[in-house]
């Protein structure tokens, strides 16, 4: 019979575990790892690269401090001390020592005074930043010590205990001082303690229309609207919603006009969930294209440090940190402006923070900065993505797949193997990928017709392919360490045979 060639889109649509094999759209993929879904193409990330050194443990907190017109700063919290983490290079000794752990919380309130960062753990006293040295906090009525949650909202500093239902605030602009307390406890009908407060702007600036959003360990988010909540008339209730357990004290982030919530049934957005019932809300999450690997990562970790939610503006990526098995992490990253999903690997990230828009995470020992490079500290950055099942015309009739074409844009010749993978069977082994390139040419220091050219080009990886099914996938792996290959077109050519 003649062949057949059918050319296929990227998968931009991006990583799709919540369809069936069967009916998964073509520009979806089954696994995309390390390959970023933009609106044209697929692009293997970027890499990273040691930024701040010599930690004693891992880093396990990043807490940036932004004053107004002044130099911006990155505190690590690593060990017992936290450390000024802003230049590259060696560490400098601990700026604040003798703490019991490393897991803080922040937020950062500017008044007439001065810009603070004030940060508790649940363990130690809390400390705030004035802009030039740390001091404990002179907050009274709680148990300092028990304080594991901050937030600012309606120009009030709010903090809570470990395993209480009461939250405490200050007098407006105030960051130290008798704190009162508001008591949720006949309101959280589920029990539990208040994991964490987040304000929820709504119309995208802060205002006296912002909301308080309490998050109890059991998963009752309870809202308030107002802004003295000693008074009856000006701090009201505006309603108690349940969504799933939030996973870890950093599951919440503002995002535009909206609140994220990480919950062990999806990450969600406010806006998105409230309106529609419980047993609905998993359709209307943000990860809902990839909701059960999120259900799975819950249900086996949810327990372990790491969750966090994260926004990296630069690069369009919302992203989310994922302890996995080991004492690993992993992200589930998606594209803010296409909400395609992806799943980023072998960066093994325990924190995160934002410095003058860089984006940087916590390691073993290290800080390290994102999104830079082409390799990870060195190391190669290898890609794996197998594209959506393919019916090719035809789900009953079987074809005899003879070659695929994976259009790349590269720098340099990439290093990728090519492959397919039959009728949704997808642990095969994967395709050799040859020896990725260690360097780019340079004009006038090259040799010609030897090294690989530098500046973007297009790259048609043209790969006989063995294989008879029903249906097929096309996989790709990358191997890269001097340029970021983009995944912009396939051409599939088989020869179709009978129907069995």
């Amino acid at each position: 019979m003649t062949a057949r060639a059918v050319s296929l889109p990227p998968p931009v649509g991006g990583w799709n575990t919540l369809d069936a094999l069967a009916d998964m759209p073509p520009e979806h993929a089954v696994r995309l790892d390390n390959w970023f879904p933009n609106a044209d193409r697929v692009s293997v990330r970027r890499g990273f690269t040691a930024w701040s050194t010599g930690y004693p443990g891992a880093v396990e907190t990043l807490m940036p401090y932004t004053p107004p017109g002044g130099t911006q700063r990155l505190f690590a919290a690593s060990g017992g001390g936290v450390y000024d983490a802003t230049g590259s290079g060696a560490v400098g000794a601990a700026m604040l020592s003798g703490q019991t752990n490393a897991r803080w919380q922040w937020a950062q309130m500017n008044t007439g005074g001065g810009h603070f960062l004030i940060i508790v753990n649940g363990a130690d006293t809390p400390q705030v930043w004035n802009g030039t040295a740390w001091a404990n906090t002179t907050i009274t009525g709680p148990t300092v010590a028990n304080l594991a949650w901050v937030n600012v909202h309606q120009r009030r500093v709010w903090v809570g205990e470990v395993n209480s239902l009461r939250g405490w605030y200050l007098a407006p602009n105030a960051i130290g001082g008798a704190a009162n307390f508001f008591d949720f406890t006949g309101l959280a009908s589920l029990g539990g303690h208040i994991i964490g407060m987040g304000t929820w702007t709504r119309d995208g600036g802060s205002g006296p229309d912002d909301l308080a959003v309490f998050m109890t360990s059991e998963g009752e988010a309870l809202i308030y609207a107002g802004t003295d909540p000693a008074s009856a008339s000006t701090w009201q209730l505006v309603g108690i919603f349940r969504l799933g357990r939030p996973l870890g004290r950093r599951c919440m982030i503002r995002a535009g006009s909206d609140l994220l919530v990480m919950t062990e049934q999806g990450f969600v957005a406010l806006s998105d969930v409230l309106p529609v019932d419980r047993a609905q809300q998993a359709a209307a999450a943000i990860t809902r294209q990839i909701n059960p690997s999120v259900v799975a990562a819950a249900r086996n970790f949810s327990a372990s440090f790491g969750w966090q939610a994260f926004i990296y503006p630069a690069s369009n990526m919302l992203i989310f940190n994922i302890p996995a098995a080991a004492g690993t992490y992993e992200q589930y990253v998606f594209n803010t402006l296409t909400r395609a999903p992806c799943r980023f690997v072998g960066m093994n990230a325990r924190c995160w923070g934002l410095r003058n828009d860089d984006a940087f995470f916590g390691g073993a020992n290290a800080v390290f900065l994102s999104d830079t490079g082409t390799t990870d500290n060195g190391a190669d950055i290898r890609a794996v993505a197998v594209q959506a099942f393919n019916k090719f015309g035809s789900a009953a009739q079987k074809k005899a797949f003879k070659r695929c074409q994976v259009v790349l844009s590269s720098e340099a010749a990439p290093a990728v193997g090519v492959d397919m993978v039959m009728d949704y069977r997808t642990e095969t082994p994967l395709p050799d990928t040859g020896v990725a390139p260690s360097s780019i040419a340079l004009w006038d220091q090259a040799r010609w017709d030897r090294a690989f050219w530098a500046g973007e080009a297009i790259f048609d990886q043209q790969r006989g392919v063995r294989g008879v099914g029903r249906v097929g996938a096309v996989r790709i792996v990358s191997v890269s360490r001097v340029a970021r290959p983009a995944w912009i077109a396939t051409n599939v050519s088989f020869i179709p045979g009978g129907i069995l």
